[in-house]
């Protein structure tokens, strides 16, 4: 790493806000803080050379004492800097900072988190499937390159538009896993140990199981549930109460809450959202392949193809007329059989019903004379 080329740079303790002004190695020249967080901070930049803007994201130097997470920034960095994709924030450079902590230049991109979208209210199917789609197509150059995500969210996603589009940036690889990150490095998290954010981790990430592409896409299936419903799958609770209700809770359908959601959409974030993950999909770019065939899917295609129950039409006068005739004419043909049977079956009897008594051979003789 390169030491920062400022004569005089703010102390370690320092505010973020004592940073702007600052150029570090010679190159970056801070310019606005973007926002803070616990470990450090993220600033707009002017690159000096070529008097364009980055970001640029730095990590206290209390925290870069700590090995593991000092070496989390670092494969944050080789991370994103091995993905080249347009829906990933592209890494630009990688640094050390005098008196501790390191800094991290990426891409910047301006435009909303997609919390902030989702919060303004339920997206368009239409809009969603292609928020998912771009996702989905920047998890198949991540996964290509051996890198699973493991904690990809709506706070981790920003859309920046362009013209009359939405252009998807994934970022934020902190927690990613790296395959073949370095011959005979030992990983980052034991087996057992949870990383991630609750509600996104897929439930053989909250039990500290193995992860692997799959695990990206149950969150994949989260957000885009969170998307078409305008609120969170697994809100509120404890990690464990989260666990729990998705391993002893199917998700709350989607059909009826969005009517016009096409059924292969709603099967494809069902399959998504699977319990375990071989009844997933495999792959992302299954996922991404599927995505792409609905967002191309005609309007009147999905009309077509959703299923309707169309109201019973009203029946004519005279329908109505001959279905009341034909319904007396049963109903007096019955009647009319009753009677016979009835008739039949006391015939000979007494009006009790109980058999009459024969007359004597001889009475009947004689009566017939």
């Amino acid at each position: 790493m390169n030491s920062a080329a400022s004569p005089s740079v703010p102390p370690a303790d320092a505010s973020p806000t004592a940073w702007i002004g600052h150029t570090l190695d010679g190159r970056y020249r801070l310019r606005e803080l973007i926002g803070e967080g616990g470990m450090g901070a993220v600033f707009t930049a002017e690159q000096i050379n070529l008097h364009t803007l980055v970001a640029v994201k730095m990590i206290h130097a209390s925290y870069t004492g700590n090995a593991e997470i000092s070496e989390r920034f670092r494969r944050e960095a080789m991370a994103t800097a091995k993905i080249d994709h347009p829906n990933v924030t592209r890494a630009i450079d990688f640094g050390a900072l005098p008196g501790g902590g390191a800094y991290l230049v990426t891409q910047l991109v301006r435009g909303p988190t997609l919390t902030d979208t989702i919060a303004q209210g339920k997206l368009p199917w239409r809009r969603a499937c292609d928020i998912g789609l771009q996702i989905a197509d920047a998890l198949v150059a991540a996964h290509g390159a051996g890198i699973i995500h493991r904690d990809l969210k709506p706070d981790n996603i920003l859309l920046e538009r362009r013209e009359d589009l939405s252009v998807v940036k994934v970022l934020d690889f902190g927690l990613a896993r790296v395959a073949d990150a370095n011959p005979g490095m030992a990983p980052l998290t034991r087996l057992g140990t949870v990383m991630g954010t609750p509600g996104y981790m897929a439930p053989e990430q909250g039990a500290g199981e193995p992860t692997d592409e799959r695990t990206d896409l149950y969150a994949l299936g989260v957000i885009l549930w969170e998307c078409l419903t305008g609120r969170e799958l697994w809100d509120g609770g404890e990690l464990s109460d989260i666990l729990i209700r998705q391993l002893s809770q199917p998700p709350p359908s989607l059909a009826t809450q969005i009517p016009d959601l096409p059924p292969d959409f709603d099967r494809l974030i069902c399959k998504l959202l699977a319990r375990e993950a071989q009844d997933r999909p495999q792959t992302a770019r299954e996922v991404r392949d599927a995505l792409r065939v609905l967002a191309n899917t005609p309007a009147q295609a999905v009309v077509a193809a959703t299923p309707t129950l169309p109201p019973a039409p009203a029946p004519a006068p005279q329908q109505a007329n001959r279905g009341l005739v034909g319904f007396l004419a049963v109903f007096a043909g019955l009647a009319v059989l009753i009677i016979v049977l009835w008739a039949v079956e006391n015939w000979g009897s007494g009006t009790d019903g109980a058999p009459a008594k024969q007359a004597p051979a001889s009475e009947t003789a004689t009566k017939s004379r």
